[in-house]
């Protein structure tokens, strides 16, 4: 049987070659290839073009190259096969670097100073927050998240989190429900690291930033489509000391016409706050496809109808 691997990554030929390498035993086949389509039982994928799946009769996993599983569920035709997302330690470790170096920039005042500087101004000391005087709340408390959250707390930061439902286990002290708002305004830091689901689309809207402090930092590191753009444009024109990290846009590249990039109190990043880590992760795909060979089972790590 044979691997469909199919990606438009920069470094796409990088991760065929070490796919190759640790997939051994396994031809590797691209989109183009579709005589041998009979011969996939497993997909490696990014962003797989739609009429794909249907052609591939034997197909019994897909993993996905990332965290990200709506690039594969929003497909026409797809149709329950199992799903592997990426669950790395590593990418959780990268997360929180991400994140903490945003939450020091605002704590500490750099973002000021910047503006300062590109004005040529020498401005009055900010005198920086403590750890402990920072209560952080997180939006999307999956495996990702729940990394930054762990990591975190230990630096002594306050941590809160919010979930539309209640989890019977929980490290942190948790909002649910309707208690949206008050989580929202408790908040010095909020982190977006929610999926893209057909719930979450503009989840971060005028109404949850008119929530937030007037001065605070919202940093956004799940998915583009959960936030409304011209919503938080319109906030942060509107609110000088309100701050944005963001690394996820609706549409990748970012449009150069795009009112974030010239605005002062944003900070734009390309997609790059959880960068998948090539050996790493084939490795957990390598290990999966043994326990598949062995026990000739595997179900989704994605909960389908949650669509994560």
């Amino acid at each position: 049987m044979s691997i469909l691997f199919y990606c438009k990554f920069q470094n796409s030929a990088e991760w065929k070659r070490k796919v190759k390498q640790r997939f051994r035993n396994k031809k590797i086949i691209s989109i183009n290839e579709t005589n041998k389509f009979n011969q996939v039982d497993i997909a490696i994928v990014w962003n797989l073009p739609d009429h794909i799946l249907k052609q591939l009769p034997n197909l019994k996993i897909i993993y996905a190259l990332g965290a990200g599983v709506d690039h594969i569920l929003r497909l026409n035709d797809y149709r329950n096969t199992p799903i592997v997302r990426i669950k790395d330690p590593l990418m959780g470790e990268l997360m929180y670097y991400y994140v903490q170096s945003q939450i020091l920039n605002f704590q500490v005042g750099i973002n000021e100073y910047k503006i300062a500087q590109n004005k040529k101004i020498w401005r009055k000391e900010i005198l920086p927050s403590f750890n402990k005087n920072l209560t952080v709340g997180i939006l999307g408390l999956g495996f990702l998240g729940t990394i930054v959250a762990k990591s975190l707390k230990r630096n002594n930061y306050k941590i809160i989190g919010y979930k539309k439902t209640k989890s019977k286990k929980t490290q942190f002290k948790m909002y649910y429900g309707n208690q949206l708002q008050k989580f929202v305004k408790s908040v010095d830091v909020l982190i977006n690291v929610l999926p893209n689901t057909d719930v979450t689309i503009n989840f971060i809207n005028s109404k949850i930033l008119s929530l937030m402090k007037k001065k605070s930092l919202f940093i956004s590191i799940g998915r583009g489509a959960t936030v409304n753009e011209s919503d938080l444009v319109r906030h942060l024109k509107k609110n000088k000391s309100f701050y944005a990290s963001l690394d996820v846009f609706q549409n990748e590249p970012l449009s150069k016409k795009s009112a974030l990039w010239s605005l002062p109190n944003v900070n734009i990043t390309p997609h790059v706050a959880s960068i998948t880590l090539i050996d790493s992760a084939i490795d957990l795909m390598f290990e999966n496809y043994l326990n598949y060979k062995k026990t000739k089972k595997t179900k989704s790590n994605v909960d389908l109808t949650k669509g994560y």
